[in-house]
């Protein structure tokens, strides 16, 4: 599902709001970054349910994961490190990442019409709405600027629809359908830049008849998660976990529990994948440090940096990440967030990958965040000491 308004957290990076903080951290890193978290809940300005927080950033020696508060706004249950939660729209990165990995491959090209891939069923169907499948392509999807209307966040009746029915099991078919009944192409492929889980339903879709495997397979196989120990990540209601895991932090749509809605709602493509932030925040160093993509120049092609674009007029959107750039303090930023309190991040500069998630979306209006990486520029600054 969509972006949350969680980027106002960056507001230090896009505004370069200030320098380092003044004030006393230590380098016992366990320490302050489990203070970052113990201290949103000593802020009485705060009404926090829970966070919980991973990062990874071997310049300092740091591989930290935490939590404070709890899994539920029942508060009946302390919140663990090590438990899993659905992670929305933060999946699209995951399947954009597969894209790219099939593009390195040869068995795609990024200016491929998506009518070379998917079903005739679904050409047809895109066809009715007004769309032409053979100038929508891979690339357009990925930086979602296909023009494809939202089906998930386009206007209110998918969330209305969802609630009144939570155990529904949605198609894939279903959902493109229901962008079709529920509006309009917003633009031309190509013209515009509009969020849109339709395209990367599609994407999925594309994965899927490609490989000749289930998008959860697929995805397991591509980005390498048995590989990369990432154990607590895995395609929830297509696939089972690969060992037993604590129960899921629960999900809410304000105040209303949808931990129970059935997974459907938000899957093939465009969300499904149920993580945790350590593994979310391992996924995001293997990915920057080649240990996914087998050529170098493939996470160039997937930020834009391959020479397609004049330096300084790159596109914000990248194929699967956002980005942000504070001239002021020369750090880039890519990133991607979930609808219901997923966010993550990583810094190039610092070669730091952080994720943070918050039982109930917003609770903690990016303090952690913005701590974490005050505290990083900090480390960055000590001459001694782990660095």
């Amino acid at each position: 599902m969509k972006y949350i308004p969680y980027l106002i957290a960056l507001c230090f990076i896009t505004l370069s709001c200030s320098s380092t903080q003044e004030v006393n951290y230590t380098q016992d890193t366990d320490k302050q970054l489990q203070f970052f978290l113990d201290d949103t809940f000593t802020d009485t300005k705060q009404d926090v349910t829970g966070v919980s927080l991973s990062v990874i950033a071997p310049f300092a020696e740091i591989d930290f994961s935490g939590a404070a508060g709890y899994d539920s706004i029942d508060k009946d249950a302390l919140l663990k490190a090590n438990q899993p939660f659905r992670i929305a729209s933060v999946t699209k990165v995951f399947v954009a990442v597969a894209i790219l990995r099939l593009y390195e491959q040869g068995e795609v090209s990024l200016e491929d019409a998506i009518s070379k891939y998917i079903s005739e069923e679904h050409i047809a169907l895109l066809k009715k709405g007004g769309y032409d499948p053979d100038k929508i392509t891979i690339r357009h999807c990925l930086g979602h600027t296909s023009g494809l209307y939202d089906y998930a966040e386009g206007g209110p009746e998918y969330i209305e629809a969802t609630s009144k029915t939570p155990n529904k099991i949605w198609s894939r078919t279903e959902q493109i359908q229901f962008a079709i009944d529920n509006g309009s192409p917003y633009a031309a492929p190509g013209e515009e830049n509009n969020y849109s889980d339709t395209g990367y339903i599609l994407l999925g879709e594309i994965i899927e008849r490609t490989t000749k495997l289930d998008l959860a397979a697929a995805l397991r196989s591509l980005l390498k998660f048995d590989e990369l120990g990432m154990t607590s990540t895995y395609l929830q209601s297509l696939e089972e976990p690969t060992q037993e895991l604590p129960q899921e932090v629960h999900r809410y749509v304000g105040n209303l529990d949808a931990t129970k809605w059935h997974n459907s709602v938000d899957l093939y493509g465009g969300g499904g994948l149920v993580s945790t932030t350590r593994d979310l925040s391992v996924f995001l160093q293997a990915v920057f440090n080649n240990r996914v993509f087998e050529n170098k120049n493939t996470l160039d092609t997937m930020l834009l940096l391959d020479g397609r674009y004049d330096e300084g007029n790159v596109p914000k959107q990248r194929l699967g990440f956002d980005s942000y750039y504070s001239k002021k303090l020369d750090v880039e930023t890519y990133l991607h967030s979930g609808f219901w309190g997923t966010l993550f991040i990583y810094i190039p500069t610092y070669n730091a990958s952080i994720a943070i998630n918050n039982t109930q979306d917003g609770d903690v209006d990016g303090d952690v965040l913005t701590n974490v990486i005050y505290y990083l520029q900090w480390l960055d600054k000590q001459p001694s000491g782990k660095m």
